[in-house]
């Protein structure tokens, strides 16, 4: 399955009908809680005292593998918002001074401040020919108080869960269940669904409901929705998040973001959060799913990916202690 990009057209205008952009930023949104609940289940590849890498296994419907990273921080390292200034609200400005490889950021369309966005990323391609240019709309928002606690189960709508669907069909942990017309029951209706999912209305996975949450490990509190609220792991009530922020990531056409000289349209998809936990903890999680486009073989794209996945990781921790120390500011 290729990465299709979204019409710009299919972005509602929140100035002419604010509910159903609020429903378009949302089931994203959505799909970053879901994905952040599937793919813990995959294989771990790379593990560490601050970092677990995990890869999908190899599936038939999809080319390119889907990779997560979860980045655990404990007190004397970079802070809640410390990420949240670099990664959130001035992560144009950031990325650049960061991310191996990312030549420059340029804003195509700013449809609400802070919140949802478009963005063209140039990056040159280490042993490829052509330099690859990204165009992305990006969605933003953080959650406090109440609104960061674990949700107690998943619910998204089929627009969100197309995709997801595919990507878990070969998943040996994970079934997926359809439920009957839940989504609509609420009056409302998909949006620009990227597969042409009409009967698909609500997704869970099976093991959400058969199997417990959360098990106490080397790092009790990494995953959103490992812990139900009122679970209580070993030594007492497991940490939970006080506030988080989510950026998401997916491919757009737009007519401001065409081809440019050198570069090859490539797409991916990226779902970001960060957590601040009741302990003091913090982690970071990145799901990426991409696709090069041209003509680089699946398996060296997935290759280079997963090469540099963990090494993004390291760069921005590297980066953000810079930016503490005083030798980098956003001014």
């Amino acid at each position: 399955m290729v990465l299709t990009p979204i019409r710009r057209s299919r972005i509602p205008s929140p100035l002419e009908d604010q509910r159903a952009f609020d429903d378009f930023i949302t089931q994203y949104l959505n799909k970053c809680d879901d994905l952040l609940s599937y793919t813990k289940r995959y294989p771990i590849v790379k593990e560490s005292p601050i970092m677990t890498v995990q890869r999908q296994n190899r599936n038939p419907h999809e080319e390119h593998r889907w990779l997560r990273r979860d980045v655990y921080l404990y007190h004397q390292e970079s802070s809640y918002d410390e990420l949240k200034q670099v990664l959130f609200t001035y992560r144009a400005d950031h990325l650049p001074l960061w991310m191996p490889q990312l030549l420059s950021v340029d804003r195509v369309e700013s449809i609400v401040p802070n919140l949802c966005q478009i963005s063209r990323y140039s990056f040159k391609s280490q042993g490829l020919k052509a330099n690859r240019d990204y165009c992305q709309l990006v969605v933003m928002r953080e959650f406090l108080g109440d609104t960061a606690k674990p949700k107690p189960r998943i619910f998204t709508p089929s627009a969100s869960m197309a995709n997801l669907a595919m990507m878990g069909r070969n998943q040996s942990s994970t079934s997926l269940v359809f439920a009957d017309n839940a989504f609509a029951s609420r009056g409302e209706s998909p949006v620009d669904s990227p597969l042409p999912v009409k009967a698909l209305k609500s997704v869970r996975s099976m093991a959400d409901f058969q199997a417990p949450h959360f098990a106490p490990s080397r790092n009790q509190f990494a995953g959103l929705t490992q812990a139900p609220h009122d679970m209580e792991v070993e030594g007492g009530e497991a940490p939970r998040p006080i506030r988080r922020f989510q950026v998401v990531t997916v491919p757009v056409e737009h007519a401001a973001c065409g081809a440019q000289k050198g570069f090859v349209r490539a797409f991916y998809e990226s779902y970001e959060e960060v957590r601040e936990y009741s302990d003091g903890h913090v982690e970071w999680s990145c799901i990426h799913h991409s696709d090069f486009s041209g003509w680089v073989p699946a398996f060296m794209a997935d290759h280079s990916i997963a090469v540099a996945f963990p090494r993004e990781a390291e760069a921005l921790l590297e980066y953000v202690g810079r930016v503490r120390r005083g030798q980098l500011s956003n001014e």
